[in-house]
């Protein structure tokens, strides 16, 4: 069973598009032997083009699944709900699922392994060292932890209160969860 990490964003009719993109890739994840975990939802600036703000998290999953079919996954999952594929990097999205880690993989094809942006950008970093801050980067040996509390950047971020539908096997983590869920 793999460990798979997810960026999920959207700044297209935003609460509508999260708990949508969630929720698909809960039905596609989820179950009482593979619970799916979110991070806190952050709302945070457009990073390189002029645009409405945000909304970012990151889900953990698990799956016997390759990383080209999660990405397949992932990807028609982002069509299903109006992104598509030809859209140019930055620009404004209704629904983005990125792949950012697959256990401690460090691959070019068919995604590149561990996506650069986890270092970069805050409002990959912040959830993802939230919700697995004891795990390495599979390049740096730093914990996300570390490389969160080293972290330097202008980046607007900051958490939201979200609601989503309650799930049999969805846990989000809360401030109150940090320490017990990690």
């Amino acid at each position: 069973m793999s460990r798979v990490l997810l960026g999920i964003g959207s700044n297209k009719q935003r609460h509508q598009h999260i708990q949508a993109g969630v929720l698909a890739l809960y039905q596609h994840f989820a179950s009482a032997t593979t619970p799916m975990r979110i991070s806190r939802v952050f709302e945070s600036a457009a990073v390189g083009f002029v645009g409405q703000p945000f909304f970012n998290l990151v889900a953990e999953v698990q799956t016997q699944l390759s990383v080209a079919e999660v990405n397949q996954i992932c990807k028609e999952i982002e069509q299903q709900f109006g992104h598509s594929a030809a859209a140019p990097k930055y620009s404004p999205r209704t629904l983005d699922i990125d792949m950012l880690l697959f256990d401690d993989l460090i691959s070019r094809e068919p995604v590149q392994l561990p996506r650069d942006e986890i270092l970069h950008n805050a409002f990959v970093l912040w959830p993802l060292a939230e919700l697995v801050g004891f795990l390495p980067h599979p390049c740096t040996g730093l914990t996300f932890t570390q490389h969160w509390q080293q972290y330097s950047s202008s980046q607007q971020l900051q958490p939201i209160s979200f609601d989503f539908e309650q799930l049999p096997h969805l846990y989000q983590v809360t401030p109150s969860t940090l320490i017990t869920n990690n």
